[in-house]
């Protein structure tokens, strides 16, 4: 019997102050004046990578990940994090495949924002024996068009992974 992974949606919720889609009205009614500024993508230094803990349903392992903005300006966020379980001595074990989306949402965050991305993994092997998988792997991210990676204290099962776009 194979082991189907369900991969569950979550509908968008920003913090009051981050905006999705564009930048945020500023009120003046857009008549003249000067335009908007389009803030830049999100820079390794402008973010902390941080998780939260492992969550546990039947068969399947899920950890959000967290990227706050800690600089003084607003800075865009856009796609996948990239992802992967390593081994101990930093060998990868499976890259996490991004979860099949329409499309990604664009996230303008102002300093202190935070925007998360949930990773989901199978705790049985997919190959349909229906056995425990056998191995599990330190999470390492890196954020949207990032290029830092980020070591996360936690371990998955290695056997079938997803990350979902930032929200």
């Amino acid at each position: 019997m194979a082991a189907a992974l369900v991969v569950a949606t979550s509908t968008l919720v920003l913090p009051a102050s981050a905006h999705a889609g564009g930048p945020p009205n500023n009120g003046d009614g857009g008549g003249g004046g000067s335009a908007a500024v389009t803030p830049g993508s999100c820079a390794d230094g402008d973010l902390a990578v941080t998780n939260g803990p492992i969550e546990s349903a039947n068969t399947l392992r899920r950890v959000v990940v967290s990227f706050k903005n800690t600089s003084s300006n607003m800075c865009m966020l856009v796609g996948y994090p990239d992802a992967n379980l390593v081994t101990a001595a930093g060998g990868v074990l499976v890259h996490v495949e991004p979860e099949p989306a329409n499309a990604a949402h664009v996230l303008h965050l102002n300093p202190g924002d935070v925007a998360t991305s949930a990773v989901q993994a199978s705790a049985l092997d997919i190959n349909g024996s229906g056995n425990p998988c056998p191995r599990e792997g330190t999470l390492v991210v890196t954020a949207p068009k990032g290029s830092v990676a980020h070591t996360l204290p936690i371990a998955l099962p290695i056997c079938h992974a997803t990350i979902s776009s930032v929200d």
